[in-house]
């Protein structure tokens, strides 16, 4: 509030300075020395057009100071004009132009005299004439001149934006640009090149498209169908810059760099939906590190923009990257139809968005194994949250993949509550997330087993050796804001982070966290150390890029989106993150909630505590034996392993039931790793 009223009373003053220029304009234009003035007395009508005031101020300023008088309404107005848009003017200004208007009516007075010029109104005004008067005779006619032109000089000096050097350096090279005609720029403007994965096998695609959209079977009996792409937005195509218009800005940047002592020659241009990379080849003996220093100088010389300098993989130039005037909207419909991410045989693929060629990207969770996003707010975080679920939503079935979200903000992750997909329902409260991390620990260690038992070597392994309704499902854990649960219980929540992601890759469970706070107590270093693969949205220091990067950069990203992917044993990749709305999400929910409800069982049969009451886990397993033994009859074999699938219990216990039968005589001798015991029955 405070800030609107002074902006308020600076347009006040601004209006008022703008108003009075105008006015005492007016009243120097219709001056008459007929008029009643200071200096003229007179019952006459007043002929000025700014009445008896204007008559006094009009006569008053060109007595004294001549022509030079309407140097000062102009100066009002100027001034008025930046109060309104809230542009304060320098104390050098009012310094220089009130010794323009004590030493420009002298130098005119001079003038006058010495040429013998007459006007209607005297040039100089009494100020000027008596002065150059006195100057005559105290350092006649040519140091008259020399002193008033130092002085006029100096005024003109201290109110121009550049100093003199400067502007003959300008005038200098303007004369060198139009002596010599510009030769014809030899620079190529690459098209978005289509990916390799483009280019392969093309006619395919509409025959896999057609697959993923096929309906399916589900281990339930039932049936599930994948989204539509009917459900997603279209977005029209961003027209990229003209030829003229890039060849034109390539120009710009060698100027402002050899203005920086940096020579060199832009070689190729590569326009993207967002920005736009050009190459640059520095001439030889120029390092690399002094040009990507003046990458905050270059943006600011650019017009303000936020400027990315960074070597090329496998080139030698350097790649500038230059924000366009008009940025494109990267659909997440776009990627999701493109070959490259309906092609991929990853039950666990991302839509990322685009790179700034204009190619999808997508990510493979399996091989990341664990995904760390961190940047502030607004910048794009969340969208790109969106559009990896919307991404995994397009790609599995509920059997296939299983979701955990915590979801501390309430905000984001709320709207998927209820598709089938998750393994339990939206988490929110810090301290039940804690517990359910544990949980997923356990998960773990059970999976192990189990795939230890039947002697494979990773889950993909294990799913290929058992029925389909014995397969394990991929675990995604999506957090999507980890300091709420760092700063509620920071301890074991970053001990079971750290476990997952230390040992849970071989047993299908990934990790994704996201954060607005990229700091070293969020971000801690054993966290680091176990996400290799990271994305960095746009952050307000190097020090907080450096914290997520290891190294500076994301602090020049434009926002919106704008994002970069760090992966292990390669380069930074600027990526423009796939946009999905609300609107669209609410669609796809509505239609895969339509088709049945999730199935929360197996997050609520993982037991937290060790340790149970010894009256009910025994009455528990009083009655579960009997069942089992039951079960055994059936089959005439039994393992840990088939106990936990039969029954939907956990490892410990089933492990327990079995060491029962064991005491009791009820089944054989082990037979090895991952095969199942005969069952004897009672002796």
């Amino acid at each position: 509030m405070a800030e609107r009223i002074k902006r308020i009373k600076e347009e006040i003053v601004g209006v008022f300075f703008s108003l009075g220029g105008i006015y005492l304009t007016i009243s120097l234009i219709s001056y008459s020395k007929w008029d009643p003035s200071f200096f003229t007395f007179t019952d006459g009508p007043v002929r000025n057009y700014g009445g008896l005031v204007g008559s006094y101020l009009s006569d008053l300023l060109i007595t004294l100071i001549g022509a030079v008088s309407f140097l000062l309404p102009l100066a009002l107005i100027i001034y008025g004009i930046k109060r309104i848009l809230g542009k304060r003017g320098k104390r050098e200004n009012l310094l220089g132009f009130t010794l323009l208007l004590l030493v420009f009516p002298v130098l005119l007075s001079l003038i006058s005299e010495t040429f013998h010029i007459k006007a209607p109104i005297d040039p100089g005004g009494l100020w000027g004439s008596q002065i150059a008067h006195l100057m005559k005779y105290l350092f006649s006619i040519p140091g008259a001149y020399i002193f008033s032109l130092s002085f006029f000089f100096t005024a003109l000096i201290i109110l121009s934006p550049m100093t003199a050097y400067e502007a003959f350096n300008e005038l200098m090279k303007k004369r060198v640009k139009t002596s010599t005609p510009s030769p014809k720029r030899d620079i190529t403007v690459v098209e978005s090149p289509p990916s390799t994965e483009q280019q392969e096998a093309h006619e395919e695609i509409a025959p896999s498209v057609e697959r993923a959209r096929s309906t399916v079977s589900q281990s339930a009996g039932t049936t599930y169908q994948i989204p539509s792409l009917k459900l997603l937005n279209s977005y029209d195509e961003m027209k990229k810059p003209p030829r003229e218009e890039l060849i034109e800005r390539a120009t710009l940047l060698e100027e402002k760099l050899a203005d920086f002592n940096i020579t060199g020659k832009v070689t190729q241009v590569h326009p993207g939906p967002v920005v736009t990379m050009y190459e640059f080849e520095p001439a030889p003996g120029i390092k690399i590190s002094k040009i990507v220093a003046l990458a905050d100088d270059l943006g600011r010389a650019l017009g303000g923009l936020s400027v990315r300098i960074s070597p090329i993989p496998g080139k030698t130039p350097l790649g500038i990257e230059v924000p366009n005037k008009q940025r494109g909207i990267v659909g997440l419909k776009e990627i999701i139809s493109s070959d490259i991410f309906q092609k991929s045989r990853s039950k666990l693929t991302l839509a990322l968005g685009k790179d700034i060629y204009g190619r999808p990207i997508v990510g493979d969770l399996t091989l990341m194994p664990h995904l760390l996003v961190a940047g502030t707010t607004g910048s794009g975080k969340s969208v790109l949250i969106n559009s990896m679920v919307m991404s995994l939503l397009y790609k599995v079935r509920p059997d296939e993949v299983k979701l955990l979200m915590i979801d501390p903000k309430l905000l984001e992750l709320s709207r998927y509550d209820g598709i089938p997909h998750l393994i339990a329902p939206v988490i929110t409260n810090p301290r039940d997330a804690t517990i359910a991390l544990k949980k997923m620990v356990i998960e773990m260690e059970n999976r192990y087993r189990l795939i230890a038992e039947q002697g494979a070597r990773n889950i993909d392994n294990f799913n290929k050796g058992v029925d389909r309704e014995y397969r394990l499902p991929y675990i995604v854990i999506i957090i999507d804001e980890l300091a709420d649960l760092m700063f509620t219980a920071s301890r074991e929540v970053e001990d079971s982070i750290v476990r997952l992601a230390q040992m849970a890759r071989a047993s299908g469970i990934h990790l994704i966290l996201a954060t607005q706070r990229p700091s070293v107590d969020v971000i801690t270093g054993i966290i680091k150390a176990n996400f290799p693969t990271r994305i960095a949205f746009q952050v307000s220091s190097k020090v907080d890029s450096r914290t997520i990067l290891d190294q500076q950069g994301a602090e020049q990203l434009i926002g919106k989106g704008d994002m970069l992917l760090m992966r292990p044993g390669a380069r930074l990749t600027r990526l423009h993150g796939a946009y999905v709305s609300e609107e669209e999400i609410k669609r796809v929910t509505d239609f895969i909630k339509a088709q049945g409800e999730p199935d929360y069982s197996l997050f609520e049969s993982i037991e937290v505590e060790p340790r149970e009451d010894k009256t009910t886990a025994s009455e528990e397993r009083d009655e579960l034996y009997q069942k089992v033994i039951e079960y055994a009859e059936g089959v005439g074999e039994v393992s840990i392993s088939s106990i936990q699938r039969r029954f939907k219990i956990g490892y410990n216990r089933a492990a327990r039931i079995m060491q029962m039968l064991e005491e009791d005589g009820m089944v054989g001798p082990p037979k090895g790793a991952g095969k199942p015991r005969d069952f004897i029955g009672r002796l």
